[in-house]
């Protein structure tokens, strides 16, 4: 039997198929998208807690064979081997944590890049975007250049992944410069699926972030994160300030799912400069911060990254199942960044006493 219920959902109004309610959450149909309103506290007994890890090994720098920086895109191979994006280099370590081989080139010739780059792995390739250039090639796990793939297009900002269809990018569209008069405006934020041979692009959704543009100077405001899930049939997508995570279809182009929940607002803390921005350009002043920071695919769970973070215990991270069930919450205690999470194993960056970085490999043990 259908009902009809008017609800209030992360913004959305007006007349919902009644779909699922027990006393865990809410779900209902709005356009063909599932929309799952959870509640502030998750279905686990324990959730809150700071997490029990226990040290697998750890990597510095102390060698000097190579350093740490700015460590970011850290991937993990299915052999285990791990690789990491640096600041002029391109990290390969083993399942242990042993250094192997700085995979990084400069230069603007096959294999070589020019200067920041972003990267993904699928089966044994390694998929290297130069950002540069907008150059995309292929090199195997050892750093063996193996084929360019000519792109038609070379306005993409960002390399989203590698689905079995081909390539995913993302393709933004700002606001003509007569029209960055100090205001928020729209940016058209649309991931693109690129065929193997880079000649031919599908539009899959259009995203729509704010940012305050004026004459010379910008400045973020809303959030974006795009994430596609081990499948590849489906992206997570973070576009706002307020606690709304969107799942886009690659094959139906179209959002399939909503899904939220109880989130208190997190004061914002401004930086110094951002008082002299504000003043030089009349930017409007965040009273509160975003409140999803990051998201991190592990396995058919999602990691969310909240904007609540405690001096003693971390960051505090929401989990959500396959179908946007709040399920659990924890802290991963302070100092630590998660830079990636593989089954029951974290890999964090953590700062030394003399604020030198170390990335450190813990498995869950509660």
């Amino acid at each position: 039997m259908k009902v009809d219920f008017r609800i209030k959902t992360s913004g959305f109004h007006g007349l919902f198929w009644l779909g699922a309610i027990n006393a865990v959450f809410l779900t209902v149909t709005y356009l063909g998208a599932q929309i799952i309103e959870n509640p502030s506290k998750p279905q686990s007994t324990n959730a809150g807690r700071v997490l029990n890890l226990k040290e697998v090994w750890r990597i510095t720098d102390e060698s000097g064979a190579f350093f740490l920086k700015w460590p970011h895109e850290l991937r993990i191979a299915p052999d285990g081997s791990i690789f990491l994006n640096e600041v002029g280099e391109f990290l390969k370590f083993s399942s242990d944590g042993k250094f192997l081989k700085n995979l990084y080139k400069k230069g603007a010739g096959p294999g070589e890049i020019q200067g920041e780059f972003t990267y993904h792995l699928r089966g044994d390739d390694v998929f290297v975007q130069d950002m540069n250039s907008q150059r995309l090639w292929r090199m195997d796990e050892d750093g063996a250049f193996k084929e360019q793939v000519d792109l038609s297009v070379k306005d993409y900002r960002g390399f989203l992944g590698v689905l079995p269809d081909g390539y995913l990018f993302l393709k933004s569209v700002w606001p003509p410069p007569a029209e960055r008069t100090g205001r928020l405006l729209e940016i058209l934020n649309s991931p693109v699926l690129v065929t193997r041979d880079g000649k031919r692009e599908q539009v899959l959704y259009t995203f729509r972030p704010r940012m305050f543009l004026a004459p010379q100077a910008a400045r973020s405001w809303d959030y974006s994160a795009l994430v596609p899930d081990d499948s590849g049939l489906n992206i997570f997508a973070y576009h706002g300030r307020d606690y709304l995570i969107e799942v886009l279809n690659v094959a139906k182009k179209q959002i399939v799912r909503r899904f939220t929940r109880k989130f208190p607002k997190v004061p914002y803390v401004e930086q110094s400069w951002e008082k002299d921005f504000s003043k030089k350009h009349g930017a409007l002043k965040i009273q509160f911060d975003a409140d999803i920071q990051a998201l991190y695919v592990n396995g058919p769970r999602l990691w969310v990254a909240t904007a609540m973070e405690d001096k003693a215990k971390g960051r505090l991270f929401d989990v959500f199942d396959s179908k946007g069930r709040y399920i659990d919450c924890f802290y991963l205690g302070a100092g630590r960044t998660l830079l990636a999470a593989w089954g029951d194993f974290l890999f964090m960056q953590e700062k030394n006493d003399d604020e030198t970085l170390r990335i450190v490999k813990y498995k869950i043990e509660g």
